[in-house]
């Protein structure tokens, strides 16, 4: 909860930039140097002058409803002249599920556009089938978890994809051949064994690779091509366990 409290807070001492950059027009269209403003909001001074900066710039510590107005009033103009913008801003969804949104779609980067578009849809859309009610924190922490979760299945599955074209070219198949999608579930296959026994013991992992060896007979397929591509996942495999990219 500290940590959203911090969020919250830091969120409202940032002005939107448009409603400093409005501010700083307003100032000069009113013919006023930022000395003279901050006189008028009664901080004269080399102080006053920063605070007007500050204002300006989208961003001041401690920043109040009250202070926008007094910069107003010391431009002798009204509300209206920041209307269109506080309103934007208003219209704008809550700062938690803004915050959401943007975690999620950080989680993607990296991915090809069609591929961030899937993640970020599924989270738009997506509801949970549990009777559990979540907080909004809870909720958001759910989200944000399982966009990285979509996020790094979907750079596994992109690494594994070109270790299947690979082994198709040394074995001159075509993408439209039977056996090539047969190799693509057996990749996949081994891929997910390897995980399912990265933390057991090696017992473990020895039996389920011995399980996926009669994959070839069962389906009457070529052995060969199976076993090139056994032996290319696993290389793949420990060299993204050694990255760290399996955590």
């Amino acid at each position: 909860m500290g940590r959203l409290t911090k969020f919250a807070e830091s969120e409202a001492a940032r002005l939107p930039k448009e409603v400093g950059a409005r501010l700083k027009q307003l100032r000069l269209k009113a013919g006023l140097t930022q000395t003279e403003v901050a006189s008028r909001m009664c901080r004269p001074g080399a102080s006053g002058k920063s605070y007007v900066c500050q204002i300006e710039r989208g961003y001041m510590p401690e920043l109040t409803f009250n202070t926008v107005m007094d910069f107003l009033r010391a431009c002798e103009t009204d509300a209206s002249a920041i209307a269109d913008i506080v309103n934007a801003y208003i219209s704008r969804p809550p700062a938690l599920e803004e915050r959401t949104r943007k975690q999620v779609a950080e989680a993607t980067v990296g991915l090809p556009l069609l591929k961030q578009a899937r993640v970020i849809r599924f989270d738009r859309f997506y509801k949970p089938k549990t009777r559990r009610r979540e907080t909004p924190e809870q909720e958001h922490d759910r989200r944000v978890r399982q966009a990285r979760v979509q996020a790094r299945a979907i750079a596994w599955e992109q690494r594994l994809h070109r270790v299947w074209n690979d082994v198709l070219n040394e074995e001159h198949i075509g993408c439209g051949d039977p056996l090539a999608i047969h190799l693509s579930t057996y990749a996949r296959k081994v891929f997910g064994a390897l995980r399912r026994t990265r933390k057991t013991r090696p017992v473990w992992r020895e039996k389920a690779m011995a399980k996926l060896d009669s994959w070839a007979d069962e389906h009457k397929l070529p052995p060969e091509p199976f076993v090139k591509m056994k032996q290319a996942v696993m290389v793949l495999f420990a060299e993204m366990a050694l990255r760290g990219e399996l955590d």
